[in-house]
């Protein structure tokens, strides 16, 4: 007889009545439960990607339906006497179960085969046997029998027995998100549905792909591609090692290496007020948490500190509708744990990650050096932002809008992962870099002073020596940059993005609280403004100040203080 691997999911109504957050996000489930209309996902949205590289028309209707099936397995799990909600819950597993493939066109190649095709495994397609398996386990005596059958059909036939035959798959050796997603939603629809001896089977394959995962951090325990995707990967992550805890009566603990507790204490070393946040790389443009899991991780490790639910992620924040964190933040969440906010001052080095972090009691700062082939990489070597009295003033835009050329040829086409998004110089008319060989490095990093050395970021074969210097004060910085040309003159444009407006003032540029002074007698400055689509039907607007040297130099220095009013 197999254990029960999620006991505190199936009834989680003892949960919800004297919480606030909870009674909101049930809200929110049973107004999304209306929609009664279970669209078809058509062969003309599926193939509009490979027409066009879009990928809103198909995802808008795959992720409806990943909606429908959270939200009603959540309601069914809370109101276990509520029939009702079990017979819809039906019908969306069923059209689930319908679907052509559960991988989305981005993830196929157009030339797959058609067995291939629903044998894909991506990010969805194993998320979706995890649900699926998942809500089986919670919910399975109450579902129709034949219900039932079809999804431990569907999940062995698409997912555990394609990975039995040792198929190979993009994800297995990779080390990002998406090594921890895939690998930990397989394991999970594993410990659900296969027999023990094909559990046992694949476990040291599932294990192989986990530490490839846990290999993309460095001892800092660093999330280089931002809190969103801490979130998804360091989360599945977590689900399937608590499972794996439970199916092996504590033998196989994945929470026992030191590496991941520094990998959980990571949010709490990046989060600033407002619930402002790092937005290196593809990263969003606030602090997010996952309650469950935010709770379940200082039940686990005593120096991890839960946010408040003001930066929670609601129902509706998560356009993928993803039931691994919903289900657990109704059975994770205790609501008399104490949480706290920001950090109020200090600095923070992650060593192996190359960023940095400062706190000072009027602003926050952040900075990054490392390489140009990160996991959802920016050219960004030596880009900073810069936080007033809790509002952002100079800004890493974050990510773009996801489409076949922002992960294709053309990435560095696109505005915002282009160092001509973000804070750094451009050298002799030249941008930075992709690549790993085009990176930067910390020379020093303490409470009052961070240089970078980045001239290997470019590929200007003139430029000998490129060095950032940031000097701290409470109620200002210095940025103090130094080229070295060798005995060609070259010139270095200075670039820095803003979220508000810049306003040419007296010595300088006002933006906001901040004021800019520089030399304005030996240079030209010009200020611009960008709207540039940042998802499916969002965009983002940042000012760009572009400060030029009248005339190059074979060495040259350029110095900015920051005067924060």
């Amino acid at each position: 007889m197999k254990r029960t691997l999620f006991p505190e999911g199936r009834d989680i109504s003892g949960k919800i009545k004297n919480d606030k957050f909870l009674c909101r996000q049930l809200e929110l489930m049973a107004a999304a439960a209306e929609d009664t209309e279970i669209k078809a996902l058509s062969y003309r949205g599926f193939k509009k990607f490979y027409e066009t590289g879009s990928r809103k028309e198909y995802e808008s209707e795959y992720f409806r339906r990943r909606k429908l099936l959270s939200a009603l397995a959540v309601l069914a799990a809370a109101d276990r006497d509520n029939e009702g909600y079990i017979k819809r819950l039906e019908d969306v597993i069923w059209a689930v179960a319908d679907e052509f493939t559960w991988a989305l066109p981005a993830h196929i190649p157009y030339d797959t085969d058609i067995e291939s095709c629903t044998e894909q495994i991506d990010l969805f397609a194993a998320e979706t046997a995890f649900a699926l398996a998942e809500i089986l386990e919670l919910t399975g005596e109450r579902l129709d029998a034949k219900v039932a059958e079809r999804i431990r059909y569907e999940v062995r036939r698409r997912v555990i027995d394609p990975y039995l035959k040792g198929k190979s798959n993009r994800w297995d050796r990779l080390g990002n998100n998406w090594a921890a997603v895939c690998a930990g939603s397989v394991g999970a629809a594993f410990l659900y549905i296969a027999d023990e001896d094909e559990v046992k089977a694949v476990l040291p394959r599932l294990k192989q792909t986990l530490g490839c995962y846990l290999s993309s951090f460095g001892e800092d325990g660093a999330c280089t591609e931002g809190i969103n995707y801490w979130i998804y990967g360091f989360g599945y992550f977590t689900y399937f090692a608590q499972l794996l805890l439970r199916y092996t009566n504590g033998a196989e603990d994945l929470f026992s290496d030191p590496k991941v507790r520094a990998i959980a204490l990571f949010p709490q070393r990046i989060r600033f007020r407002n619930d402002h946040t790092v937005t290196f790389s593809d990263s969003g443009d606030n602090f997010i948490h996952r309650s469950g899991l935010a709770h379940f991780l200082a039940e686990k490790y005593s120096d991890v500190r839960i946010p408040d639910d003001g930066s929670a992620v609601g129902f509706n924040d998560d356009q993928c509708y993803r039931f691994a964190h919903i289900i657990r933040d109704f059975a994770w969440r205790d609501p008399a744990a104490e949480t706290c906010g920001a950090e109020d001052a200090g600095y923070e080095y992650f060593g192996d990650a190359e960023w940095y972090i400062k706190r000072t009691r009027r602003y926050e700062f952040a900075a990054k050096a490392g390489n140009n082939n990160e996991s959802h990489n920016h050219n960004d070597v030596g880009s900073f932002l810069l936080n007033i009295d809790g509002e952002c003033i100079m800004t890493d835009p974050g990510r773009g809008e996801y489409t076949a050329e922002y992960f294709g040829d053309g990435r560095y086409g696109c505005f915002a992962p282009s160092s001509l998004a973000h804070s750094v110089p451009v050298i002799n008319g030249e941008p930075q870099r992709a690549g790993a060989g085009h990176r930067g490095r910390i020379i020093k990093a303490d409470n009052d002073t961070l240089v970078i050395g980045f001239e290997k970021a470019y590929g200007v074969s003139e430029l000998k020596r490129l060095t950032r210097t940031f000097e701290f004060k409470d109620g200002s910085l210095l940025l103090r940059d130094e080229t070295d040309f060798g005995g060609v003159p070259g010139t270095a444009a200075e670039r820095f993005i803003a979220c508000r407006e810049p306003v040419v003032c007296d010595g300088g540029i006002a933006i906001g609280a901040l004021r800019l002074l520089y030399d304005t007698q030996g240079t030209e400055c010009r200020i611009s403004k960008k709207n540039f689509s940042s998802g499916y039907d969002s965009s983002k607007t940042v000012y760009i100040v572009d400060i030029e040297p009248v005339l190059p130099g074979l060495k040259n220095t350029a110095e900015f203080k920051f005067m924060i009013e």
